[in-house]
């Protein structure tokens, strides 16, 4: 079976800052019951928003999905690149008292 990703560019607006995002989406299809669906849609037409996206958050939040935006990503492969070079700490004590200076 052949899957298609497809890259979608948008602006998000966040606390007043601006960001220009690219996401990649799997396209896929689903089998829902008919009633299930018409209670999405109805849902999603009382946010104004598509069936696609609504379905999409409620399964992110089911399953407490979250992205990791690029900032995060850089920071993770910094620590990954450096890990010789990190403190590292014997007990949450130390690493506090290690803070306080």
């Amino acid at each position: 079976m052949h899957h298609k990703s497809v890259k979608i560019g948008y602006i998000c607006i966040l606390n007043g800052i601006i960001m220009n995002t690219i996401a990649t989406k799997k396209v896929t299809s689903l089998r829902l019951n008919i009633d299930l669906y018409a209670y999405i849609e109805k849902l999603a037409k009382k946010e104004n928003r598509s069936v696609n996206n609504f379905i999409e958050t409620a399964l992110a939040k089911v399953i407490d999905f979250e992205t990791p935006n690029n900032e995060t990503l850089a920071a993770m492969e910094e620590v990954r690149n450096n890990r010789e070079s990190l403190k590292r700490y014997n007990s949450a004590k130390h690493l506090f008292d290690d803070l306080e200076k």
